[in-house]
């Protein structure tokens, strides 16, 4: 049993050290997506503006919000901050406390947040290092190489290669929470993993499916599956 607690919706950007603080910010989005739809910045595919953005990415992006917490969800075993997509170089601090970091745009990350939450209002930062002085540092010290089109060090992080330019595209590394941000309230318990595996035999698939259950608590926990055909058929197991 879980219950959800969505933060996206609005936020504010700030970028230390330059002139843009409190940026009204979308969440999922981007640096680049909330400068422009303030126009704040040219549009960087139009003539060099993309040496312009390109250089804006040498800073730190902060996006900061409120959001409340009730009881219900408070008083839950495990509560996580489940984060779907997060670009890339992060730190996400509750309540002025960290709760972790990141290094991965291709993953989701989860940080167990009970402990730094209260009851009421609660404030979430998450801050993004700057990528090009990453790969840059990253790459005085292990070098590797790739596309000659692209920037020096880009395969030293793993976030999406063609944002370093390629011999079509422009070098627009972005930063920010490109997928959906949610707390996550487990009462009892939650699937985290499922594998299925297939038996083929006269024309006929036997499935076989294992789930990894997390117990959040000591009552029963039942997992119910089912298989829905293309027709709506529904087969339970």
């Amino acid at each position: 049993l879980r219950i959800l607690h969505s933060l996206n919706g609005k936020g504010t950007l700030t970028i230390p050290g330059t002139r843009f603080h409190d940026i009204p910010a979308e969440v999922p989005g981007s640096v680049y997506h909330d400068l422009l739809r303030e126009s704040l910045i040219p549009d960087p595919f139009y003539r060099d503006n993309e040496d312009e953005a390109l250089r804006l990415m040498e800073n730190t992006f902060c996006y900061s919000r409120s959001f409340f917490i009730d009881t219900a969800l408070l008083s839950c075993p495990r509560v996580l901050l489940c984060c779907d997509g997060l670009d890339t170089l992060a730190e996400i601090r509750i309540n002025g406390t960290s709760a972790g970091n990141a290094d991965n745009m291709h993953r989701i990350w989860e940080y167990d947040i009970k402990t730094l939450l209260q009851e009421g209002e609660n404030r979430i930062e998450i801050c993004f290092s700057s990528p090009t002085r990453y790969i840059r540092d990253a790459y005085s010290a292990s070098r590797a190489d790739g596309s000659s089109d692209a920037m020096t060090g880009f395969p030293l992080l793993r976030k999406a290669h063609c944002m370093f330019g390629w011999d079509w595209g422009p070098r627009l590394p972005d930063a920010g929470i490109w997928r959906d941000i949610i707390i996550i309230g487990v009462e009892t318990a939650r699937i985290q993993d499922v594998l299925v595996l297939q038996d083929w035999a006269d024309g006929q698939v036997t499935l076989h499916i294992q789930t990894h259950l997390e117990r959040c608590s000591t009552e029963d926990s039942e997992v119910i599956v089912f298989v829905e055909s293309p027709d709506g058929d529904r087969y339970t197991g």
